[in-house]
């Protein structure tokens, strides 16, 4: 068992933000942790990392004196250093750094003549062990080769971290808490700031890695794909759950079901209970009475489930029903300073009830497209053309239809001053707004709580056509699938810019992906076109069906040095037997390139293994006594080790973007 908590209470003075909590972290797991803002996650990793001490219960905790090397990471981690990406993302080595000084020391003393020598080589030989185990030759190209996957070139690494963005800086913080986590990684909302292809690149190092892994996420889609246990926090208590989020979803349902019957029969046998004594508590059943009272006082009461989870049955009609066509975009681009951010859209229909999601990598023009549309900036080509009886509502980000000085209610209420409080408290209850909820100032909603409120504006202004931009961003689940639960629920047409792929899931019945210059529309929704959407084309087959669940990273030289096997490029893989495509001459082109950097990395790799091999041939037929050329060849292995590591790398890189490639 790498770390656990066993029974804990915490409290913030009267608050209780835990009760009797029980979490076990075994090897090989990997742990989506999920729960409403406010419900304790971030503080079960603290309690682990020793930042918070429990009231009560036992804390076993992830100690390197323990042997753990952990790894943890949270979006107000800050750098240690005023050094370079590469220096702050090896910054937490510093016994790496530590040993591999003293081995320079050390070799340099070997090639100095004198009565310790025996001591100085046993010296050497424990520090080389203790710098293997701690991976010191590789630690650096593993270094470089996180950050390039987290979106860093190779420009980047000298770049000082004091430069770089608050998104930057997290990645960077990232990659050294992956560094660092061999055994155990502690990670909070790491998807973050991450773009599409960072983020799959994550899915599949998670899916990969021999640590155990812990994760705080609101990403559903990300916990579908990684997770293989779900701790659920929920009213400060916690319960451990089988399988990914889906499957969690699924056995919450179940048990909300059953008790909700358990809840209801109680309910009637306290009611009966309760009649039969208030009938003869002064009868001549008095002493019957009485020990049904008794036995009621002694009963363990079921708590009324929450609901929240339960997928909401409501719709929400157009106040006025549109045409057939919500909207027309027509020879459509936009940009800024005149320069469209990509070719004109020739022909676009949005029709009644459509949902349509706008895919695409953070500056391609998602946002954009959405303020022509409803006219706050202009079009750079082209025009959108509303259609029939179309009541057009935009809900950005800010959420600027919200007025601070309005309670919940009176935001609603507003909107129609003639309205019966019944009526909007009924209204509101859709939302999730419910007992003194409708009382809050607006300026004290959370992230989430706002942007329930600004589509229920909308919604409750009549507009029979949706644009909806990044409608679940900083929300928890329960906000996000409330969210959807809205959308789904409308009965008019919607336009959804998200990167939220359990959303596009649910919701989006067609999309339109703005990607390289070129805004590209498909019927279908995000598990029809699944590559598609996460911009890698390569990996869709013509029937359009999603990528494999989890692939294997390539074998790498050294594995297939030990197995006496070559790593094989496209021209020597076994042929799998597939259907008919269509030739696809971009397709062709990236796999031969590909395949040459395949053959590149392979040279290179066999060339430093038969230098290394020599080199070592040589040290074995050395003479014991010649110390000092004895430490130029120690030198001349460490350099080429350290070269074989990154050509290794490399070619693990190539071989993974040929197999994409060759999907």
């Amino acid at each position: 068992m790498l770390a656990s908590l066993n029974h804990v209470d915490l409290r913030f003075g009267p608050q209780e933000v835990l009760k009797d909590v029980t979490w076990a972290i075994q090897e090989g797991e990997c742990w989506g942790v999920i729960g409403r803002n406010g419900a304790g996650k971030s503080t079960v990793f603290k309690l682990l990392l020793g930042q918070l001490e429990a009231d009560s219960g036992t804390v076993v905790k992830p100690t390197k004196e323990r042997g753990i090397r952990m790894g943890h990471y949270a979006q107000d981690l800050v750098p240690e250093t005023q050094g370079s990406v590469l220096e702050e993302a090896l910054a937490a080595f510093g016994d790496v750094e530590r040993l591999q000084h003293e081995m320079r020391e050390l070799e340099h003393r070997m090639g100095e003549a004198g009565a310790e020598l025996d001591e100085v080589m046993e010296r050497y030989q424990k520090v080389t062990e203790i710098f293997e185990h701690l991976d010191g030759f590789t630690i650096r190209a593993r270094a470089e080769s996180i950050l390039q996957a987290l979106g860093f070139s190779a420009a980047d690494f000298e770049r000082p971290v004091e430069t770089l963005s608050g998104g930057q800086k997290s990645r960077v913080m990232l990659a050294k808490a992956i560094l660092q986590g061999q055994d155990l990684l502690l990670l909070d909302e790491p998807t973050n700031h991450l773009d599409l292809p960072s983020l799959r690149w994550l899915e599949s190092f998670i899916q990969d890695t021999d640590a155990t892994v812990a994760v705080i996420s609101h990403d559903r889609y990300f916990l579908d794909k990684i997770a293989t246990e779900i701790l659920e926090l929920e009213l400060g208590r916690s319960r451990a759950y089988d399988g990914n989020y889906s499957e969690f979803m699924e056995k919450k349902e179940q048990e909300l079901e059953l008790l909700e019957r358990h809840y209801e029969q109680q309910q009637a046998y306290i009611k009966n209970q309760e009649e039969y004594i208030r009938r003869n508590i002064a009868g001549q059943n008095t002493k019957q009475a009485r020990g049904r009272r008794t036995h009621l006082a002694k009963l363990d009461r079921i708590q009324k489930p929450l609901k929240d989870r339960r997928k909401v049955k409501f719709s929400f009609p157009e106040t006025q029903r549109s045409g057939d066509v919500a909207l027309v975009l027509e020879n459509a681009s936009v940009g800024w300073g005149g320069k469209p951010l990509y070719a004109p859209l020739e022909q676009l229909q949005i029709k009644r009830g459509q949902k349509m999601g706008i895919v695409g990598l953070n500056g391609t023009g998602k946002s954009t497209l959405l303020k022509a549309i409803s006219e706050e900036i202009p079009f750079i080509t082209g025009r959108a053309r509303l259609g029939s009886q179309v009541k057009l509502g935009y809900f950005d980000q800010h959420h600027k239809n919200l007025d601070p000085r309005n309670t919940v209610f009176q935001q609603i209420h507003a909107v129609n001053p003639q309205a019966l409080k019944q009526d909007v408290l009924g209204f509101l209850a859709k939302f999730q707004f419910r007992g003194d909820e409708v009382d809050k100032p607006v300026t004290a909603l959370s992230g989430g709580e706002r942007a329930r409120l600004s589509i229920a504006t909308l919604i409750r202004h009549g507009v029979n056509l949706l644009l909806l931009d990044e409608p679940t961003n900083h929300m928890d689940i329960p906000s996000m699938e409330a969210m959807e639960d809205t959308i789904l629920s409308f009965t008019g047409a919607a336009i959804v810019v998200t990167h939220d792929r359990y959303l596009l899931g649910r919701v989006a019945d067609s999309l339109l992906r703005i990607h390289e210059g070129r805004a590209e529309f498909r019927e279908g929704g995000y598990e029809d076109h699944q590559a598609w959407v996460d911009l890698d084309l390569s990996a869709e087959t013509e029937s359009g069906s999603p990528e494999p669940e989890a692939t294997r990273k390539p074998p790498s030289p050294q594995a297939r040095q030990s197995s006496g096997a070559k790593p094989q490029s496209a021209a020597t893989a076994p042929i799998q037997p597939s259907k008919p495509t269509a030739i696809d001459k971009d397709k062709q082109r990236a796999v031969k390139r590909f395949e040459k950097h395949v053959a590149e990395a392979e040279a290179k790799v066999a060339d430093l293994e038969a230098r290394l091999a020599d080199l070592q041939k040589e040290m074995a037929a050395m003479d014991p006594a010649d110390w000092q050329a004895f430490s130029a060849k120690l030198d001349a292995q460490k350099t080429l080790e350290a070269d074989l590591a990154y050509a290794m790398s490399d070619w693990e890189a190539a071989q993974t973007a040929l197999e994409e490639a060759q999907r």
